[in-house]
């Protein structure tokens, strides 16, 4: 091998690991070593190692070995660096006034312009070869000298050794153009994608935006490939016409030429044809696209739904549509390939009849000197129809992608200093917003100002406008009148969390660095110190996708805790204590938003009005006005009546129980922390500990509002509190136990395992301490105040989602297949293409015949100028006619064959496609939840894009070249062979040749390729969750961060594509130079060693000329086969995954009207989420008579949501059963179970559309009446009227034009239309205002009055009024029984779960601690004063 000078100029592959020892040895030595780490031979190859790829051998021989890994990938070089690249290209941009075909044009212009001119050399010097030829044949026509025609076959092979050195340079200097405009446009659709209006982004949607990245990015970056050819092309061929005419004359050249000048409007017109399909066709994938990624992510609801085959169906619908186009797109791309690749033949019949007709003598030194100038027409015509495709392409895509870089963007301001001393930190002076600058303001005539460090609780109804507010303060809404000015930094928090696929610990710290004690402090003001303690890796334990895996309340709490460490000067706070449970909200309340951003400015939004006391500001909103605003105490003398917001229900009493018991339950109490100098000894009760902070307990609260968790334990120290003492806001106390000294008591004692008091040892500066537990004694006569231990945080049913993955890793690292496609793969998709293998038999017999008829037609020609000139010689007919007839006749027939072998492909291929992507979605559709909790969407999202998109396009174009190259290499070989048998015996060391090259390039190649479809994944998928997050991010300014974090991926992604590409160059140098020996030894053996007649010499020439390309074409086209064939393995990769229980099952169908009473018995049910697991159902029985409302209660992580899914059979049951109505649920298909429930999810799911596509998508519901009925009844038909369009008003992506509690009543309304007997309800009403929670709660008793509820809940209002109460411990039934039953047990769990509500204080700003509404009506519950 030879070396081309340099290191890495040779074949040996350093391993990564080598590199550092390498250095670390040249550092001893004294010598110059590489930067430490760094590996890439490219940069220090030779001038000859770079001329012939040799810097490549290494990597191949490593492939060839073993299967490449990403370790064994080279580094980026530096000046390909993703970072450097996009920097440049973006100061380009900026220079081009943000056109990006310009800015393309400046960033590579010269570069393509160098190009064009080693292009433009390498055509002159492939213009050689025919006139070497002619020169050789004229030689051994004429019986020349052997020393002379040996000379010119050195000639022939030198001249195809330049043309290979330079064709190969040039096109590794447009490939690494390539290379760069990949990342300069990807990068700045994501820069795009950071600067983008909220209102573009919806009207737009998240899966247009993914498509534009992924498909129309892809096809502008490949574009220089083969661009030049748009001018090289009609260039080659008008050289060759040029030389035509010294060759065949100047009328029989016309004539050729007259049929290319023929072509070219055919040409015209199916170009205008195809870019109008393309346009129409990415339409129809962008619907596409956007509807799949909405079902897979909003899979668990469409699961739940049973709306799977109607989903399917839907995007079948659009598929359908999309194939139409693409079938058309196939045909117009064939037509455009038959005119290009089939007008060489067509040019060739014009010419030689016409020189034939005019009565030249057609002797072989005018024929196959013609005819390889006519082959040479091949290629640049073939390019050139592919090069004018991809211009319409690429010029579709532009368009696409110029108008979403000219799409509205965020108006987002620079930092302003914090806010001095008496000064605002928040101020809107006269503000009007809207999402459209065009558009009706949704908030009107905002005045708000917010000094600094004070706290503002902002409130109203359902749809009032206070997201919106958060979102105008952040920008993210557009003024159209007044101003805005925050100052200082912010951070926020979302009503629907925003969480990384990342650790817990990356979540918290967003790209900050980590400050331990900070990082405690806030961990355990957020109540996650818990969570941590039950994660298998703590918080370096992965989180899934959108926070799969973790609760409702636990995203909050990811969320608010990103916030706090953020230390930011103001807080923007969307409902974040919605979703937590009762002492978890005190916590964060009085810990958190009092005690460690006490000192900070926030805005919180929330329903929980029992925390209206404790701001420093209230504002109410209504109907996007800013109605009233000041203190509590002012608003209350002002007569403002916050009943509005509260559930009212028959008595005002009970309405405010419900509202305050809702208030307690999902956040309400104040919690603080004393210490003090002797450790509190033996178990003290919760009366005596009353009595000893009774006296100053008003002062502490007061303290810890004012100057956070630090006034509070100075105050609860001069209290004399005890050491360890934990006094919450309500009254409860919290002891720290030493060891027990005391005896056990008695049985009949005994708190219930729900009911023990929480033991907290205190920590200096407020970092998380160790939380044993002791229990509590209960008051004396079971009328004191009794405090239950909140159960692990981290339920065990997610939990146990995570245990079992190494490393804790919830998504699992993609698969990918090593070696050799499977046979499996090319069947599973030669079979799509119809049955018994018809379509591809046929195709292949076309194509053979199509193949044939042109070496047939080519050998005619040998006879007939062998024919010539024996007539000449001899003065006899040379038939002239006969071989016109003849030849024209095998011409025009190889051309009708080839039109019927295109027809043929594209009729299979495209069917091919049809089925894949329908398996593949059927197939996915149907698998388990557990599956999707393990798959970022994105990946999920590159099968559907990127993968079906080289199915329906990519593939068929390799099927059809390595069709023609394979059929066009036999007929070569025989014809080389009948005409010199010598050759078969080169045909040997020639094969073994060629597969030794293949192997060793195709092994490497495939694993390349797989490797970088694997690298394109976390892009798709870092994309969508930027977009997901984006007004998270754009609140935080993590906007740098995540771009550097894109150029990172970008920059892995390249260093699997470009290895790719050298790879490609090195296989067609070498390809070249056997195909060169090969012409180099056939001119030898037809010209000196054993010379023939100049016929059959021409024909073998010209064979072997013609072979050299073809057998690089082919090996090539036989690994671009295999690679792209990796698409079909990618998508049919998901069948092996086991698939839910059948949606049917015959003979086991429910009747029509099942179930009829709503009847439930859970007999011994027993759960678990995999094998491996413990369960968390633990053999559960209990039953729910027909129309019975049942409330389900327990602490988080008892096993409530496990029932639930059960119930749906999300998870299968692994023992016991649950009957409804006599009909074991596990006995019947999981559709005929799921159409027959009705659910509203606490994460309602919206999919973009209309107002009634999401209440009735199917049509079920029989009338318009019936739709608006429903949505009365949910409380929303007042904002549906008020929409442009009632029920076909527009919905945008995921709900985004609805707030989160519309969204909720929205799911409501879908069940009360769905009209089942059973409804499950899953903390239906979290995001909610009380005033609207009432009025669902009151649907509900009417509404359902004759179904079967169950109700999940944390707040306990929502189910006092059921009929019975399920309370859940550990994964058993605690107790079943009635409320009032239950609450007459003075160990009742769920009587010290309303006791704890009992407990509950509040401040005034007098500083007096009262009773909170919620402790009042709790205490009247229990039958207290």
């Amino acid at each position: 091998m030879v070396q081309g000078g340099g290191r890495g100029s040779g074949a040996r592959l350093r391993p990564r690991q080598q590199v550092a020892q390498d250095a670390d040895q040249a550092a001893a030595k004294g010598a110059p070593a590489e930067p430490r780490g760094r590996w890439c031979p490219e940069e220090n190859a030779g001038f000859l190692s770079r001329l012939l790829f040799i810097f490549v051998g290494g990597l191949i021989k490593l492939g060839y070995r073993k299967a490449l890994d990403a370790d064994d990938l080279w580094d980026v070089a530096e000046r390909d660096k993703a970072a450097d690249v996009s920097k440049a290209f973006q100061r380009h941009l900026e220079a081009a006034e943000g056109v990006v075909w310009r800015a393309m044009w400046r960033a590579h212009g010269r570069v393509f312009m160098m190009a064009g001119v080693l292009k433009l050399v390498h055509d002159c010097v492939m213009m050689l070869s025919p006139f070497i030829l002619e020169q050789l044949l004229k030689e051994l026509q004429g019986e020349g000298s052997r020393l002379v025609a040996f000379g010119l076959a050195v000639a022939l092979a030198a001249g195809s050794l330049t043309e290979t050195l330079l064709i190969n340079t040039y096109f590794h200097i447009l490939f690494r153009m390539c290379a760069h405009l990949k990342v300069e446009l990807v990068d700045a659709l994501y820069r795009k994608s950071l600067r983008v209006s909220s209102a573009a982004k919806g009207d737009l949607g998240a899966g247009k935006i993914v498509n534009l990245q992924s498909n129309d990015a892809a096809k502008l970056w490949m574009l220089p490939t083969y661009l030049h050819m748009v001018w090289s092309g009609p260039f080659q061929i008008l050289v060759v016409m040029g030389l035509l005419v010294r060759v065949i004359h100047w009328a029989p050249a016309l004539a050729g030429l007259g049929a290319t000048l023929a072509l070219i409007p055919i040409a015209g017109t199916v170009g205008r044809a195809l870019a109008g399909v393309r346009r129409r066709l990415v339409g129809f994938t962008d619907a596409r696209v956007k509807l799949c990624t909405e079902v897979i992510t909003g899979i668990k609801a469409i699961k739940m739904y049973s709306w799977e085959e109607p989903y399917v169906e839907r995007i079948s619908a659009l598929r359908e549509d999309e194939l139409v186009q693409i079938r058309k797109a196939a045909l117009l791309g064939s037509v455009n390939d038959l005119v290009f690749s089939g007008g060489s033949m067509v040019i060739a019949m014009a010419a030689l009849l016409t020189f034939a007709g005019m009565g030249y003598s057609l002797t072989a030194s005018i024929a196959f000197p013609a005819l390889s100038l006519f082959n040479l027409l091949r290629f640049p015509g073939k390019a050139a129809g592919r090069g004018i495709t991809n211009l319409i392409n690429g010029k579709v895509a532009s368009d696409r992608v110029q108008r979403f870089m000219d799409s509205e963007e965020m108006a987002q301001q620079n930092v302003l200093p914090p806010a001095a001393p008496g000064q605002a930190a928040v101020d809107v002076a006269g503000g009007s917003f809207a999402w459209q600058p065009d558009a009706e303001p949704l908030l009107h005539d905002i005045n708000l100002s917010v000094p600094r460090g004070s706290l503002v609780i902002v409130v109203g109804s359902v749809g009032s406008g206070k997201s919106s507010l958060l979102a105008a303060l952040l920008r993210e809404m557009p003024a159209l009148a007044g101003s805005v000015a925050v100052r200082g930094r912010v951070a926020y928090t979302a009503q629907d969390p925003w969480i990384q696929n990342a650790t817990l610990r990356d979540n918290v710290l967003l790209g900050a660095q980590l400050d331990k004690q900070r990082y405690g402090t806030v961990l355990e003001a957020c109540a996650l110190q818990p969570d941590l303690d039950m994660l298998p890796a703590g918080d370096e334990t992965e989180i899934g996708e959108k926070g799969v895996n973790l609760s409702g309340g636990q995203k909050h709490r990811v969320a608010l805790a990103r916030a706090c460490y953020a230390a930011a000067d103001v807080y923007l706070l969307d409902d974040p204590l919605s979703a937590v449970d009762a002492h978890v909200g005190r916590h964060l309340f009085d810990r958190c938003i009092c005690g460690l951003l006490g000192k900070t400015t926030r805005i919180l939004v929330t329903h929980q009005l029992q925390h209206l006391p404790s701001a420093d500001h209230v504002v109410v909103l209504r109907d996007g006005r800013l109605a009233e605003q000041g203190t509590y105490e002012e608003l209350v003398r002002a007569g403002i009546d916050f009943h509005q917001f509260e559930l009212l229900s028959e008595s005002e009493e009970e309405g405010t129980e419900d509202e305050e018991q809702q208030g307690s339950d999902s956040g309400a109490g104040k919690a603080r922390s004393f210490q003090g100098q002797k450790s509190f000894q033996g178990q003290t009760s919760l009366e005596r500990v009353e009595e000893a902070v009774e006296e100053e307990e008003a002062a502490a609260e007061a303290a810890a509002c004012e100057g956070g968790a630090g006034a509070a334990i100075e105050a609860g120290a001069e209290a004399g509190l005890p050491l360890g003492t934990q006094l919450f806001g309500d009254g409860a106390v919290q002891a720290q136990a030493q060891q027990p000294a005391q005896p056990v008591q008695p049985a009949e004692h005994a708190a219930p395992a729900d009911a023990t008091a929480l033991v907290v040892v205190a920590s200096p500066m407020g970092s998380p301490g160790s939380t044993p537990r002791a229990p509590a004694s209960p008051r004396a006569k079971g009328s004191g105040k009794f405090k239950p231990a909140p159960g692990p945080v981290m339920a065990p049913t997610r939990k146990g989602m995570l245990d079992p993955l190494p490393s804790s890793k919830i998504i699992k690292v993609e698969q990918r297949s090593e070696g050799q496609v499977s046979r499996r793969v090319y069947l599973s998709y030669f079979k799509s293409w119809s049955p018994y293998f018809l379509l591809p038999t046929a195709v292949l017999a076309l194509a053979m015949v199509e193949r044939g008829l042109q070496a047939a037609a080519n050998y005619s020609l040998s006879s007939w100028t062998d024919d010539t000139e024996s007539a000449e010689s001899s003065g006899g007919d040379p038939r002239v006619s006969f071989y016109m007839t003849l030849y024209g006749t095998l011409a025009a027939t190889s051309l009708v064959f080839q039109v019927a072998k295109a027809v043929t492909l594209v009729v299979g291929a495209v069917r091919a496609a049809c089925l894949l992507q329908e398996r593949l979605l059927a197939c996915v559709v149907r698998l388990p939840m557990s599956f999707f909790d393990s798959q970022p969407t994105g990946r999920l999202l590159n099968r559907f894009t990127k993968d079906v998109e080289s199915v329906d396009t990519t593939l068929l174009a390799s099927v059809l070249s390595f069709l023609s190259c394979m059929s066009s290499v036999l007929w070569s070989l025989v014809v080389v062979v009948v005409v010199s048998p010598v050759m078969l015996a080169m045909l040997v060391p020639l094969s073994v040749c060629y597969y030794y090259l293949q192997t060793r390039y195709v092994r490497s190649s495939r694993e390349i390729k797989r490797l970088d479809s694997l690298a394109m994944s976390p892009i798709f998928t870092h994309f969508s969750e930027t977009l997901q997050g984006l007004v998270t991010l754009r609140a935080f300014r993590q906007q740098a961060p995540f771009q550097q974090r894109s150029t990172q991926l970008l920059d892995a992604s390249n260093r699997a594509w470009w290895p790719a590409q050298c790879i490609n160059r090195w296989l067609s140098v070498r390809l070249e130079m056997l195909g060169i020996t090969v012409v180099f030894l056939t001119a030898l053996l037809v010209g000196v060693a054993l010379p023939r007649d100049a016929g059959l010499a021409g024909l073998a020439i010209t064979s072997a000329l013609n072979l050299t390309g073809l057998m690089n074409w082919m090996v090539r086209q036989t690994t671009e086969l295999e690679v792209n064939m990796n698409s079909v393995e990618r998508m049919i990769e998901y069948y092996d995954e086991q698939p839910e229980a059948l949606p049917v099952v015959e003979g086991r169908r429910p009747l029509p009207g099942w179930p009829q009473q709503g009847a439930i018995e859970v007999q011994d049910l027993v759960v678990r989420y995999r094998a491996d697991l413990d369960p968390v159902l633990k053999g559960i029985s209990f039953g729910v008579r027909g129309r019975e409302k049942v409330g389900v209660a327990g602490r988080t992580g008892c096993g409530k949501s496990t029932l639930f899914l059960a119930l749906f059979r999300i998870v299968e049951p692994c023992g016991g059963h649950i009957v409804i109505d006599g009909l074991d649920i596990c006995s019947i298909g999981l559709r005929d179970l799921r159409s027959r429930l009705a659910l509203v999810p606490q994460d309602p799911v919206i999919f973009s559309g209309t107002v009634r596509s999401n209440l009735d998508p199917f049509g079920h519901a029989g009338s318009d009446e019936a739709v608006w009925e429903a949505l009365a009844q949910a409380g929303l038909e007042g904002t549906v009227r008020a929409m442009p369009g009632g029920l076909e008003a527009k919905i945008a992506e995921g709900g985004g034009n609805l707030s989160v509690g519309q969204r909720q009543l929205l799911c409501m309304a879908r069940a009360l239309l769905r009209g089942s007997r059973i409804l499950v309800l899953d903390e239906a009403t979290s995001s909610v205002d009380t005033a609207t929670d009432a009025l669902i709660q009151t649907t509900i008793s009417s509404a359902f009055a004759d179904c079967t509820v169950l109700t999940i809940a944390h707040r306990l209002h929502t189910i006092m009024n059921s009929d019975r109460i399920l309370v859940l411990h550990d994964g058993t039934v605690k107790e079943y029984d009635s409320p009032n039953a239950l609450l007459a047990q003075p160990n009742s769990a769920f009587r010290g779960m309303v006791e704890e509500t009992a407990t509950h204080r509040t401040t005034s700003k007098s500083g007096q601690l009262q009773k909170t509404v919620s402790a009042k009506v709790a205490s009247s519950y229990l039958g207290r004063p």
